[in-house]
């Protein structure tokens, strides 16, 4: 599946070669993280993967880490534009993050089996910051607190449950569709925070 690029700033549009070029890029590294595991991908094996010399991958990017974070970006910059323009009514879930990442998770299911299943690894470090974040900001707009229970630690709760529960649902291959999943993970979630 060949994502969309989109121009980082979101001011000016980017040339369809470059983002042809971008996208071949992050897809090889993005079929390549399931069969070798970050660490071990090296630029030469992305350039071999996505059929272009070293100098077209240096004029895109400065090295893999740099191509790792665009590529996180592009996703999760549809991951939010999804939230917005899904169509689905908000306010029902207590977590407006986690259903479209389990439909992302379910689209991706190699890349991200290899993300959850690499602990230590910088990619897999970076997503569950990231999810941190977006806890931390959703638990920011409702969290009406609790005697004794800091936000912090509410924030560390929700983020390990969802990444346990992703991790476990993408390696039992457990039949359950993303939205069945995600009730469970509201309903759970709604348990251990609520009054």
């Amino acid at each position: 599946m060949t994502m969309k690029i989109e121009p980082m700033d979101g001011t000016h549009t980017i040339d369809r070669r470059v983002a042809r070029t971008r996208a071949l890029l992050q897809d090889a590294l993005i079929a390549l993280i399931p069969e070798r595991g970050y660490a071990a991908i090296t630029v030469d094996d992305i350039c071999r993967r996505a059929n272009v010399g070293r100098s077209t991958f240096y004029t895109h990017y400065a090295d893999k880490d740099a191509l790792r974070s665009a590529t996180m970006e592009v996703h999760l910059r549809l991951l939010s534009r999804r939230r917005v323009s899904d169509g689905r009514e908000t306010g029902k879930r207590l977590f407006e993050f986690s259903l479209p990442m389990f439909e992302h998770a379910d689209a991706f299911r190699p890349l991200h089996h290899a993300l959850l299943a690499t602990s230590g690894d910088t990619i897999h470090d970076e997503l569950r910051e990231r999810i941190r974040r977006t806890v931390r900001t959703e638990l920011a707009e409702k969290w009406i607190g609790h005697d004794g229970v800091p936000v912090e630690f509410a924030v560390q709760f929700i983020a390990g449950a969802f990444l346990a529960v992703l991790a476990w649902w993408l390696a039992e291959d457990a039949g359950l569709p993303p939205v069945q999943v995600d009730d469970l993970f509201q309903q759970m979630a709604a348990k251990g925070i609520g009054p």
